[in-house]
């Protein structure tokens, strides 16, 4: 990651970041191919502008860079989505099957996919488990750490735009367009070009499947807000708040802590 700044701010790269699992790819190739930059992902960087995705904490070197989108999402689907990420087999960790395996060895469970049986657990472990040093690059600090440092740093920076996953499942193109504007400054939009680039990265045009219809070997599994309610009760709900603190307020979530 030292390298890869040390060329995204002479080069005025985009830097997207975004604790896992809240849509960062998707986003990524959404501004990538309406820009024209390239994305370069699981290969050497170019040193040409480009689009560059992580789940970065904010460094001196990261937040000098002079267009960061800060990607959210409702923390409450991210475990979801990451317990279906870190714990199960997909389409894409099985190219990287250490990583599972690892999970899977510290956390524990007897049964990986009684999800709804381990959420508890699992809420407890996603916010207090860290790696030892030998894996360090798996750590990014859990759900509020990685979203209360960023809100820090976009509170003194004006380089930061934040973009709510939810919006942009709700309204795509809406949410697209004003990224587009705002913080890209163009105030000339290709709608017709736009329009294509949506449904090229769309989860209906990807999968083949409607938002909803889930597939738990894909990496693309479901494509929906609000899929915590499926798992959490009573004993996950109180979890939550005690780690994620007042953080779903802050990211507007919630209207306060009485959820």
């Amino acid at each position: 990651m030292v390298y890869i700044n040390s060329i995204t701010i002479k080069k005025e790269s985009v830097i997207l970041v975004e604790y896992p699992k809240s849509g960062g790819t998707w986003l990524g190739q959404l501004v990538s191919e309406y820009l024209d930059i390239p994305f370069p992902r699981n290969k050497f960087p170019t040193t040409k502008r480009s689009l560059f995705h992580g789940h970065y904490l904010p460094k001196n070197r990261i937040v000098k860079n002079k267009k960061i989108i800060l990607l959210v999402r409702d923390g409450r689907d991210t475990l979801v989505s990451f317990y279906h990420h870190q714990l199960l087999w997909n389409d894409k960790n099985k190219l990287n099957p250490s990583n599972v395996e690892y999970y899977r060895k510290t956390v524990g469970f007897d049964n990986y996919e009684n999800v709804k049986k381990n959420m508890a657990a699992y809420i407890k472990y996603s916010f207090l488990h860290k790696p030892p040093k030998f894996q360090h690059y798996l750590f990014h600090g859990n759900w509020f750490q990685f979203n209360d440092a960023w809100l820090k740093e976009a509170e003194k920076s004006n380089n930061i735009y934040l973009v709510r996953y939810e919006d942009l499942l709700s309204d795509t193109q809406g949410t697209m367009r004003t990224l587009i504007k705002n913080f890209f400054n163009e105030e000339e939009i290709n709608e017709e070009r736009l329009a294509e680039v949506v449904h090229k990265y769309s989860f209906e045009n990807q999968t083949k499947r409607k938002k909803g219809d889930e597939n738990t070997n894909s990496f693309l599994r479901k494509g929906i807000s609000g899929d915590w309610k499926n798992y959490f009760g009573a004993s996950e709900i109180e979890l939550f708040k005690q780690y994620s603190k007042d953080m779903l307020v802050r990211l507007k979530y919630e209207e306060n802590e009485d959820w």
